[in-house]
């Protein structure tokens, strides 16, 4: 899941069109649909695959980069250097979100990694509460305590603490409150996250035993999997973007559960993962959690009264 699904300022009023609603859709569809890719992986390492993932889309986004021509960034950065050293965590922090994602879905643990991104909303208004003195309403409280006590309930009916989802609900949550202060577009910041880490990937594939560590693997027919990693990452990225111009950010947060939801749907109905009713106990809290959370976002949109911003010069 990638995805810098995340909204960097407060939100104002925008004006849903049809256009809009079909293209956060479709990106909504491809990040849920990420595990059927990525099962078509599970002969290689899950570091090999992330390393892949954040070559080629450099290597995607530089291509874009360039036909956009968009180099404000290095101004930006120029001005902001601290930026540098935060843009560089923050694409470790997506690189570790990444790599547990795949693990996951290689492991055949699909389920769990649907739980880690329905609890990464919840963990997101923790941490503004904890980082940014945020004052959280009654019914976020209650929110929170739902997802805390699906947490108790798994240690206590399951008897393990949930790691995966827990890393992947943090470092996404994490990264999501990094991007709200970055000056720099999701685009923007995704190249220069991934710029940074690639000489790192190399690094690794070069000291690494595997099958990338060899130089002709490069030049097979096995890479063009491998190399669909890049669009499969920018494409919905660009699509989630465009519709975060055409969709009102009340309704883009009620769709940005179809994701996790998604995956929870192919985990128990396509990969046929055990799913019994411990597990829809930690489940059904998370969703009433959620239940709240969105109440409780709804109340508080913005009014219908603001002007849409103007938001032409973002990808």
């Amino acid at each position: 899941m990638t995805t810098q699904a995340v909204a960097k300022k407060e939100p104002v009023a925008i004006e849903t069109t049809k256009q809009g609603v079909l293209t956060a859709l479709a990106a909504f569809m491809i990040w849920g649909a990420f595990p059927l890719y990525f099962k078509q992986l599970a002969a290689y390492n899950a570091t090999e695959i992330i390393g892949h993932r954040i070559i080629w889309t450099f290597i995607c986004v530089t291509i874009f980069m360039l036909i956009r021509r968009r180099w404000q960034w290095i101004n930006t950065l120029k001005a902001q250097p601290k930026w540098v050293a935060l843009t560089f965590i923050s694409g470790l922090i997506i690189a570790t979100n990444w790599l547990t994602y795949v693990w996951a879905v290689n492991h055949d643990r699909i389920l769990e990694a649907s739980l880690g991104y329905f609890i990464g909303p919840l963990v997101g208004v923790a941490l503004s509460m904890i980082l940014f003195k945020e004052r959280l309403r009654p019914l976020q409280w209650v929110a929170i305590g739902f997802a805390v006590s699906s947490v108790i309930i798994q240690i206590i009916m399951l008897g393990h603490l949930p790691w995966l989802s827990l890393i992947l609900a943090f470092s996404f949550s994490i990264y999501g409150t990094i991007q709200r202060q970055t000056p720099l577009s999701a685009i923007d910041a995704m190249f220069v996250e991934t710029a940074m880490l690639v000489p790192l990937c190399i690094w690794w594939f070069g000291q690494a035993d595997v099958a990338s560590s060899q130089l002709k693997f490069w030049f097979s027919d096995h890479i063009w999997l491998l190399m669909l990693a890049g669009p499969v990452t920018l494409i919905p990225l660009l699509l989630f973007n465009k519709s975060t111009k055409l969709v009102a950010y009340s309704i883009l947060s009620f769709m940005n559960y179809l994701t996790p939801t998604f995956i929870f749907i192919l985990a128990i109905f396509y990969y046929h993962e055990p799913f019994d009713l411990k597990r829809l106990a930690v489940f059904a809290l998370i969703w009433v959690g959620l239940l709240l959370f969105s109440v409780d976002l709804w109340r508080n949109r913005p009014s219908k009264q603001l002007k849409p911003a103007n938001l032409s010069n973002k990808v």
